[in-house]
Parts: C-alpha cells; sequence; structure tokens
C-alpha cells in the first residue's frame, strides 16, 4: 500500500539527514540552524510535513538585527486564537506554552500559561504520525482571547529555570541571561495542512528554540486567527 504523500516527503527529507549536513544559514544576519541531535532535523520537519521551505517561507528573517524582526501577533476574526504544541521535540521535563502582552519596555511583559507537557517525540512517532499533538497535562487550554492588543507568544522548560523564549528576541534578550547573547529563538512560517500543503489563512507554524544549539524544533507550534505584524508597526 503506497505511504500518503506527507509521509514519503517526510521519509525523503528525513533520510538526507543521515548524510553529513552543516549547520544552515538563511543570511548573512541569520542565526545558523543547526542538524537535530538524533532527531528529525528542523529543515525535514518544514519540507516533509508541512511544505515549507526553511529559507524562502521564514517570515521572521533576520535582515539586520534580531530585535528588528516580527514578533507580535493581532487577533484576525472573531472567536478564541488558539495556540498549541503539535511536535514535542526538546527536553522531558515539563515544557509550558502561553501569550504575554509586552510592557512599555523590554523585560516587562505579563506573561499567561495556556498549556504544559511532559513528553518527547521519536523520529518514529513522526514518520508513523503517532503521538501527535503530544498529550497535554491537566488544566491546560489551548484557546485564548487577547482582546485588540498585539500579544506575543512563549514557551519555557522547567528543567532550564531561566526565564523562557519569547516570540520578540529583544525580550529573550531581557529575561533570559542564560541567551541573551543570542536571543532569536522561534522561526515563524505560514501553515500549510499537511495533507493538501495549501495554506491556511490567519495560521502560523512556529519553531522553538530553548537551549543554546539552535536546532529550532524543541516545541513545534500552531498558532491560529492571528495576524503576524509587521515589524515597527506593533504599537
Amino acid at each position: 500500500m503506497p505511504l500518503p504523500t506527507p509521509l514519503r516527503r517526510f521519509l525523503l527529507a528525513l533520510l538526507a539527514t543521515v548524510l553529513p549536513t552543516v549547520a544552515v544559514a538563511q543570511a548573512p544576519h541569520q542565526p545558523r540552524v543547526a542538524p537535530g541531535p538524533v532527531e528529525p532535523d528542523w529543515v525535514a520537519i518544514l519540507e516533509g510535513l508541512y511544505h515549507l521551505d526553511m529559507v524562502d517561507d521564514l517570515l521572521n528573517p533576520v535582515e539586520s538585527t534580531p530585535d528588528a524582526t516580527p514578533g507580535l501577533f493581532r487577533k484576525a476574526g472573531d472567536g478564541p486564537v488558539t495556540y498549541r504544541p503539535l511536535i514535542a521535540l526538546g527536553l522531558e521535563t515539563v515544557n509550558r506554552g502561553g501569550f504575554y502582552v509586552p510592557g512599555d519596555e523590554p523585560g516587562g511583559a505579563e506573561t499567561v500559561e495556556l498549556w504544559s507537557y511532559r513528553f518527547k517525540n521519536t523520529g518514529a512517532d513522526l514518520e508513523r504520525g503517532e503521538n501527535l499533538p503530544p498529550p497535554l497535562l491537566p488544566e491546560s487550554r489551548v484557546e485564548f482571547d487577547p482582546g485588540d492588543r498585539p500579544f506575543g507568544l512563549w514557551v519555557a522548560n522547567d528543567g532550564l529555570d531561566d526565564g523562557g523564549v519569547f516570540t520578540q528576541p529583544a525580550e529573550v534578550r531581557a529575561v533570559n541571561q542564560r541567551l541573551a547573547p543570542q536571543p532569536y529563538k522561534a522561526m515563524i512560517y505560514p501553515y500549510r495542512d499537511p495533507e493538501s500543503g495549501e495554506l491556511v489563512t490567519n495560521s502560523y507554524l512556529i519553531g522553538w528554540e530553548y537551549s543554546t544549539n539552535d536546532d529550532f524544533q524543541d516545541v513545534v507550534c500552531r498558532v491560529a486567527n492571528v495576524e503576524l505584524i509587521p515589524a515597527g508597526d506593533d504599537r
């Protein structure tokens, strides 16, 4: 029986990761994306599962400085915003995620936790479509209403206890001393339906990095019913 097209694409991309690989840079100022340590690479996940090119489809590339990249969203329409983890390839200690309202200065954000999980996917999970999305811990929720205010997103891991990472690099630099030297920790893409490959309006895929190896697949999330605000137009 033929494998479904998304699975074939993923396996082909995954096969490429077995070969010698080097870190990939998108642009002169873009942090280099490293291969996953015995895990599916970010480029393979994007191409194989979501029909996305890691370089060409990136919506928040570092063209000058990390702080100049877009990192805030606005609610796009009626109903709640949804924000949920899709793939868990980071640490097995508890992972958390939520949204925040930026303060007047970086470091003054008002954060709200939405969900948490304690789980780690394997390459086999992605190949077979099993344990996706990762199971959430009790009292988690994936819907919220931010009102009309611009807001950002965050993830954190209890094993690091460092303040977490945010869609705005300036917020990472202000809050997370460990990661301040390289504060760009979220790669934002348009979301494509895994089966059809069609773009889904007002929906985005985010690859998160909460450590220093920059493989950008510690937590892979989807956020929907939002618009990414262009840099400089977020107030």
